[in-house]
């Protein structure tokens, strides 16, 4: 016989743990029903062992957006097979790869475990699991499709990170060649122009205003290297800091958007967040007021997020949702043309879908052309400075020659 640790309800409510001796997982259920007690949880006790030498199996400590997609979509899966959440729960925690969720899952396992409902027990951990998440948890619960809304989640959060991730990569190479160029530059003033201007040193001639002017930037910078490199990382962490004041971050997001090039890319970016978002939300059955409250926050910039709260405000008064969003001149014409058809005929969830696919594809393809256009003009560039400080330490070599010539 195999030992089982279990937590049962009695019949006045009250919790209980315990060890008992059962032939099989069911067969120690079937003994405790027998005395009219609601099984919540059964361990067997050389899984609890398992458990305690899988938390040394290596973990990375922050939370990635894959995390919570593979959580959902397991749960999901799991609640769809008829799994107890109580059990799901128990073996995603074995699995997770994270140690900040790992931590969370046990402690929201817990409060489960101790009769609170899953989304108040996730919202105790909202810097892992936002609104979203745990608005449609609740609505998931209320309307006993949970299995069907987590399904959801991970398809809303597989497009999201779907969107980042080729953001990223389109931007890994123009980073890469900016760092490059501004390494080849500082080692050209530091090293090799120090190099230089000691040769020219024992030359008894006029030298080029061009290699004076580098000579003189290199001698600047190997001055002042500190405090040159104290004050642009003070800088830095002074914009840091104001951009995560109020004032400070709503002036930055109005920045990015009035960007050239960039700030209509930021535009898209903000419109897909916003339709994905609010679709699935919509499709999940959560009301259309709380859908708005919502999605204001995910879009990602605070211009559209007091844009949504604006036309929430008139949804509230009983007006329809297009023109609000028109005028708030903050969303494309044809984003407020399908949401009027979407209204109109009672498919706003996929009329949503369909505007956030447009956009995220126009995304995609703004960042290839971006990056496109911007790694040969960052070569360009690159070419320009170091061609320049080159010309510029052999102009004293060619004057030379022509003086002995």
């Amino acid at each position: 016989m195999a030992k089982f640790r279990y937590t049962v309800r009695n019949q006045e409510g009250e919790l209980n743990q315990g060890v008992i001796e059962a032939f099989s997982e069911e067969d120690a259920v079937n003994k405790l029903q027998a005395h009219n007690l609601l099984v919540t949880s059964i361990t067997p006790l050389e899984e609890e062992v398992g458990e305690k030498k899988e938390k040394k199996r290596r973990f990375h400590s922050r939370v990635k957006i894959d995390d919570l997609i593979l959580f959902s979509r397991q749960l999901s899966t799991l609640l769809n097979a008829g799994i107890p959440l109580l059990r799901s729960l128990e073996i995603l925690i074995k699995q997770v790869e994270s140690r900040r969720l790992y931590n969370a899952l046990e402690k929201i396992k817990a409060d489960v475990e101790a009769g609170m409902s899953f989304h108040s027990a996730l919202s105790k951990h909202k810097r892992i699991f936002s609104d979203f998440w745990i608005n449609l948890v609740e609505t998931g619960e209320a309307s006993g499709q949970l299995a069907s809304v987590l399904g959801q989640v991970a398809n809303y959060m597989e497009s999201t990170g779907s969107l980042q991730r080729k953001i990223k990569s389109a931007l890994v190479y123009p980073i890469i060649i900016c760092i490059v160029a501004v390494v080849a530059v500082l080692v050209f003033l530091l090293k090799i122009i120090p190099t230089f201007q000691e040769i020219f040193k024992g030359f008894n001639i006029e030298l080029p205003m061009l290699t004076k002017m580098v000579m003189k930037t290199s001698e600047i910078l190997r001055s002042y290297f500190l405090l040159f490199a104290g004050i642009v990382v003070i800088l830095g962490f002074a914009l840091k800091k104001y951009i995560q004041t109020p004032r400070g971050r709503w002036q930055f997001d109005a920045f990015k958007l009035k960007l050239p090039l960039l700030g209509p890319l930021f535009q898209e970016i903000a419109v897909s967040r916003f339709a994905s978002g609010l679709s699935t939300l919509i499709k999940a059955g959560v009301p259309l007021l709380h859908c708005l409250s919502i999605v204001s926050h995910t879009t990602g910039n605070k211009l559209f997020e007091q844009a949504i709260t604006q036309v929430r405000e008139s949804v509230q008064e009983g007006k329809p949702m297009a023109p609000p969003l028109e005028q708030t001149g903050l969303f494309p014409p044809m984003v407020s043309q399908m949401v009027t058809v979407g209204e109109e005929s009672g498919e706003l969830a996929e009329m949503l879908k369909r505007v956030s696919d447009f956009y995220e594809e126009r995304v995609s393809a703004s960042v290839s052309r971006l990056t496109s256009a911007f790694e040969p003009l960052m070569l360009v560039m690159m070419g320009v400075i170091v061609g320049t400080l080159i010309i510029s330490m052999y102009l004293p070599i060619f004057k030379m020659s022509r003086i002995g010539g």
